[in-house]
């Protein structure tokens, strides 16, 4: 009987996954995606499993399988993972081992000041102005991923970012994100998916599987000429002292994000040793006594009860967002960002609600004080985020989510314009469940705004995410030529883009019909700090490459 849990995904959940194998040990080894699962053993004593859980998934797994010992071999960074994971044993009172990667001391890479010299043992503020000497391989030793990108707000040339996927989104904050970012992650689909929503393809995007030597990692730098390394301080299995090596050979200067402080947890070694024993029926229980555990599981379980009946009845919220910039969020947008219990959303969504939270989410509450005169009115809590926008992902959610509260998805633009939000109506009406929608500023008319022209004779399409049918909208502004009347004497056409070179081919498309004469405007990240429109003829903009996140806005007759 199977009574052994291991969450891995990465080289010390596979060692662990190889140990059971080799030793004819049953266990349930947990990773997020099938390549995580194609680097694992295959063996009759391992059952694999191939998808991500959330607290509560874990623990009734725990509950249901009768587990007994669970390891965590996530990954360092795996922060969120790893607190649902003692989460849920604590719940079921299972006995829990960290696996933690061992750092290297000997020979490991200190801070540098900005001549590439000792700092003496001082951490390189990321707030100095002046930039570390590339060509002296300067390292400079940043908390988390958030400061690693405030750092490199203040400095120039390409970055050759191997932190890996889910930590890309907060890389947009950067000036010039798609032309300085290059991207080195896993070969897998979800990791691509990942990429694409953010804008980072072709020659930006490195998809391999390490380990990788100090030669091929210079090797990628030099060929992106990258100025900067972003790595996180993963140790010797995570190929750490390759790549500060590598940016060495090749004059880059690194950003290190350092590992957090763990202080609970055994090496690899010693956490074969705790199943081996345990396999063996001389389980020593590494954790507290069983009386202790017991009475403390009694404990939180009446607290989460007392919660449970004091919480909020759960509603959902479809919003609206707009371009993206805050200034174009509706007030009931920005408030309900900041009162729900979750957001969901796509990445560039929940970056925006991020922006919200770090520009007012102290000033509410700060604010709510005020007005009801109560000193101890508590502090906003900032909302639990996931990257999910797709109806079926959304109800998934929805159906194992036990909180109350308002959930809010986030959606670009307004919600009745070409927006996910009908299929997600109506997916919560078939479930009875009670949902609000809230509108936002569409990017068409944004755009319609700045030009200074009126949109209420325009015809509007997207090539967003599908396929256009620009042969039957120019059919009907052809109908509208022949008839005669108001339209005859013009009509603009709004059109949102996906991909860089939609509006060149759109308006080769255009020119080949006759409309190569036509006055054409292009707008590019609008609402956003790096906002830009370009004004000309459909037939200027046949060779126009453009950012990913764009409208295209044609007038298809007159002057």
């Amino acid at each position: 009987m199977c009574r052994l849990l291991i969450f891995g995904g990465t080289t010390e959940g596979r060692l662990l996954a190889e140990f059971c194998a080799e030793h004819r040990i049953p266990a349930f080894i947990s990773v997020v995606s099938d390549y995580g699962s194609r680097l694992l053993p295959q063996a009759s004593c391992l059952h694999i499993m191939k998808r991500p859980m959330d607290q509560e998934e874990m623990a009734d797994f725990i509950r249901e399988k009768k587990i007994e010992l669970v390891v965590d071999a996530t990954h360092p960074y795996a922060l969120l993972a790893t607190e649902n994971i003692k989460k849920a044993c604590r719940k079921e009172n299972a006995v829990l081992l960290r696996c933690l990667r061992r750092e290297e001391e000997e020979g490991r890479r200190r801070p540098t000041d900005g001549k590439g010299q000792p700092a003496d043992g001082k951490e390189q503020p990321v707030n100095e102005k002046e930039q570390p000497e590339s060509d002296e391989n300067s390292v400079v030793y940043v908390s988390d991923v958030e400061e690693a990108v405030r750092f490199l707000q203040g400095t120039e040339g390409n970055i050759f970012v191997t932190t890996g996927s889910k930590e890309l989104s907060t890389f947009r904050k950067l000036p010039d994100f798609e032309s300085r970012v290059f991207a080195r992650v896993l070969p897998s689909i979800e990791s691509v998916q990942q990429c694409s929503l953010l804008g980072i393809s072709g020659k930006h995007l490195i998809c391999m599987q390490g380990p990788f030597s100090e030669e091929l990692n210079a090797a990628m730098m030099a060929q992106t000429d990258a100025r900067w390394m972003v790595t996180k301080e993963t140790g010797k299995n995570g190929g750490f002292e390759e790549k500060l090596a590598a940016a060495g050979r090749v004059g880059a200067s690194a950003v290190v994000i350092r590992r957090r402080h763990e202080p609970d947890g055994m090496g690899v070694g010693e956490v074969k040793e705790e199943i081996l024993r345990w396999y063996s029926g001389r389980r020593d229980d590494p954790g507290q006594k069983r009386e202790e555990r017991a009475e403390r599981v009694e404990r939180e379980e009446r607290e989460e009860r007392e919660e449970r009946e004091n919480r909020q009845p759960l509603r959902a919220a479809l919003v609206g967002i707009g371009p993206g910039g805050l200034e174009q969020m509706t007030v009931n947008c920005v408030r309900t960002i900041l009162e729900s219990s979750v957001l969901l959303g796509a990445p560039r969504m929940l970056e925006a609600a991020k922006m919200v939270w770090e520009r007012l989410g102290d000033k509410s509450s700060e604010n709510s004080r005020k007005m009801t005169g109560r000193a101890e009115e508590r502090e906003r809590v900032k909302p639990r985020m996931e990257p999910l926008y797709l109806p079926e992902d959304v109800i998934r959610f929805l159906d194992d989510y036990e909180g109350g509260g308002t959930v809010t998805v986030l959606f670009s633009g307004d919600t009745g314009f070409y927006s996910g939000t009908k299929k997600l109506a109506l997916a919560l009406s078939e479930r009875n469940i009670p949902f609000e929608t809230e509108p936002g500023v569409s990017s068409a008319a944004y755009l319609a705004s700045r030009l200074g022209i009126s949109w209420e004779n325009a015809l509007f399409l997207t090539a967003h995410g599908r396929t256009l049918d620009l042969e039957n909208a120019l059919s009907r502004l052809e109908q509208d030529r022949s008839s005669g009347g108001k339209q005859a004497e013009g009509r603009w056409m709004f059109i949102l883009l996906s991909g860089s070179e939609t509006a060149g081919k759109l308006c080769r498309q255009l020119s080949e019909a006759g409309y190569s004469r036509c006055r054409a405007a292009v707008g590019e990240r609008l609402s956003y700090p790096e906002e830009r429109i370009r004004r000309g003829t459909v037939g200027e903009f046949t060779l126009i490459s453009t950012d990913s996140l764009a409208v295209l806005a044609v007038k298809t007759a007159g002057g």
